[in-house]
């Protein structure tokens, strides 16, 4: 790549990074121990999002709940996204990506396209359409409203786009 490109994808990233910082709230190493016990735990089992901004270890307040703990399918699914090669940079900047995932899918029966008109196969796709359950908005929220088979669904999404099993109707 040439290094023209590279400084400007870094100076791109480095404004991504400000922005989320404005946007959003962090805490301090010291003030999350009234919250969680052993963070350097939680930190070695990637289970708690933490980065480093301007020259401290911080950790972003959207991951806890109102108790202060980080939220139970965040902590669950977090091992296997820092795991992913993702950074918790990329895993926050995903958070808040809106992002339209099928959840439930129908199940074409392909003996009904036998002997149909193209017409009747494009009404057919279009009520399949309609009967597609989907999830269109931001993982964070789905964490949020505790809707972990959502975020479940967000996750795979992420990490298995291809091959991700999507259950029938």
């Amino acid at each position: 790549m040439h290094l023209d490109n590279l400084k400007l994808l870094q100076h791109k990233l480095q404004e991504k990074k400000a922005a989320f910082i404005a946007d959003h709230d962090f805490l301090l190493t010291n003030e999350l121990s009234s919250y969680c016990a052993d963070i350097t735990s939680l930190i070695q089992l990637n289970q708690i999002l933490c980065m480093e901004v301007n020259g401290m270890r911080q950790f972003p307040t959207f991951q806890f709940t109102d108790e202060g703990v980080v939220h139970e399918v965040l902590k669950l699914c977090l091992p296997r996204l820092l795991n992913s090669g993702r950074s918790a940079w990329d895993i926050c900047f995903w958070l808040y990506q809106e992002l339209s995932v099928t959840l439930r899918r129908t199940d074409p029966d392909a003996a009904r396209l036998k002997d149909v008109s193209f017409e009747e196969m494009l009404e057919l796709g279009k009520q399949a359409k309609e009967q597609t359950e989907r999830y269109i908005g931001r993982p964070i929220d789905a964490v949020r409203k505790g809707n972990d088979e959502v975020f479940l669904a967000c996750v795979e999404h992420l990490l298995n786009p291809d091959y991700r099993e999507i259950p029938k109707l």
